[in-house]
């Protein structure tokens, strides 16, 4: 069985009908689907992750740029289809919706032409679609089974040739599951992350649409239309008959109306160009924050520290998870800053060491933690569920997500971790930190990266290794 099979609605039920909790999925329809995808911890988690409503407003608007490329379709395939809302609206002759979830499937549905199938999308034996529309889950590639996950990827290897990346999120097997189950000149309507325009874990897809000569329209919605999803998302629309191999992009305006972009970034430059760490300059390069299994648990703030009794440098090391309290304009992280903005108020700031056998005060803290608080993917994938590698103390701190001009970014003589959002730029000396840093703080990334999201830009780890040959360029060092 595949990720769709325990595909939850892309439309929950409703609070009156389920309330504030997740309502168990059957045990029979999970045990029957994931005897070989990996723990029912691991299962769990994945459905709760994908229930996320889809607005009626935005099925309709995604109708509306399906129906400007065809007055009608004859078949139209829903993978993941929750309570077949896809359905209520639009022209065709049979809708046909895959749904495992049956929780979800209402006892009838809006049209007599729509059938919801409670099946694995990816293993039910689906006909061409001449229309493939809906909203995948969108649920991060640490958050995926394995065993579902490497079945996926085997099902869309045999029909496309295409090779996920194995950073891939949830959605983009459904993507390429709808491409491959379109027709011929049929079109593929649906709601995902616009950042796949750019982001390199998405490449395979790009190069398959590319190869395939495809046209494709992207429209960037308003960063309000998912409050609980912190992603700019968008309606992508891919005509298979259009053989012209043009890609168009569209930002949504308040008022609903659509504004064409000259490139994904709504600039001429375009997208700032991504750089492997292995051809970057080796005098600096970039590492994304380290992501411990479970911040709640793996990092505490001063006041958890004292209660447990944990001692700084032995059982907890500086780390830093966000610069958001960083003082615009900070050069330096010093010891009055750290105390200031993380220590006094009480943010997460102090890593559990694992360098070194944990202390009594550590083990017990450890022990102490329940199971039940433990089900991350990560977590649950390590033997042990607390113990990652200690990563190296950087040069140089810089957020990932900024609002400005350009990302902060702060040398680090304190020698604290990045964690989370916070990456580490490592660098062969000084005066290499100190060029970097001040190029850092020159460029204006704005019109030179995708928006992520609520007024966010978001740069990429292979991003920042290409600023930072940039920096290192042209005999500055």
């Amino acid at each position: 069985m595949t990720l769709a099979g325990l595909r939850a609605s892309t439309a929950s039920p409703s609070a009156e009908q389920i309330g504030h909790e997740l309502m168990p999925v059957p045990a029979r329809t999970v045990g029957a689907l994931t005897a070989n995808w990996g723990s029912a911890e691991a299962v769990s988690l994945y459905l709760q992750r994908c229930q996320v409503h889809t607005p009626e407003t935005l099925v309709r608007a995604t109708w509306r740029h399906a129906l400007d490329l065809r007055e009608r379709f004859d078949t139209v395939l829903d993978f993941g289809a929750g309570d077949g809302r896809f359905c209520g609206t639009g022209r065709y002759g049979r809708y046909i919706g895959y749904e495992i979830d049956n929780r979800v499937i209402p006892a009838s549905l809006t049209s007599a032409a729509a059938t919801i199938v409670n099946s694995c999308a990816f293993d039910a034996s689906a006909p061409a679609g001449d229309l493939v529309i809906g909203n995948p889950p969108f649920v991060r590639n640490q958050d995926l089974p394995e065993g579902w996950k490497s079945r996926a990827g085997e099902i869309l290897r045999e029909r496309t040739g295409v090779s996920l990346s194995g950073l891939a999120n949830a959605w983009q097997y459904f993507f390429l599951l709808s491409l491959a189950s379109a027709c011929d000149d049929g079109v593929v309507a649906l709601v995902i992350p616009y950042e796949w325009v750019s982001r390199p874990s998405a490449r395979a897809l790009r190069e398959h649409i590319r190869a395939s000569g495809w046209a494709v329209n992207v429209y960037r919605l308003v960063d309000s239309t998912f409050d609980s999803v912190l992603t700019t998302s968008s309606i992508t629309v891919v005509d298979k008959a259009n053989r012209t191999g043009d890609w168009s992009y569209f930002e949504e305006r308040a008022d609903g109306t659509y504004k064409k972009l000259p490139t994904p970034t709504a600039s001429t430059e375009g997208v700032l160009p991504y750089t492997r760490r292995n051809s970057a300059n080796p005098a600096a390069r970039a590492r994304r924050g380290l992501s411990p299994g479970s911040q709640k648990l793996l990092v505490l703030s001063e006041g958890e520290r004292v209660r447990l009794g944990l001692t700084v440098g032995t059982d907890v090391v500086r780390c830093i998870t966000s610069l958001r309290h960083v003082p615009a304009g900070t050069t330096e992280l010093t010891e009055d800053i750290f105390r200031s903005c993380y220590v006094e108020r009480g943010a997460k700031c102090w890593l559990i060491n694992t360098a070194r056998a944990p202390s009594k005060s550590l083990t017990s803290y450890l022990d102490s933690v329940p199971e039940t608080a433990r089900q991350t993917a990560t977590c649950l994938s390590r033997s042990v569920w607390w113990k990652f590698e200690m990563p190296e103390a950087p040069e140089l701190l810089i957020s990932m997500s900024f609002n400005g001009r350009t990302p902060k970014a702060v040398s680090n003589p304190l020698s604290l971790r990045a964690v989370g959002g916070v990456t580490g730029i490592y660098c062969d000396g000084p005066a290499t930190a100190i060029t970097c840093q001040q190029y850092l703080s020159t460029v204006d990334l704005r019109q030179r990266v995708v928006a992520y999201s609520h007024g966010l830009y978001k740069i990429e780890i292979s991003q920042l290794n290409h600023l930072l040959n940039e920096a290192l360029s042209d005999g500055r060092t």
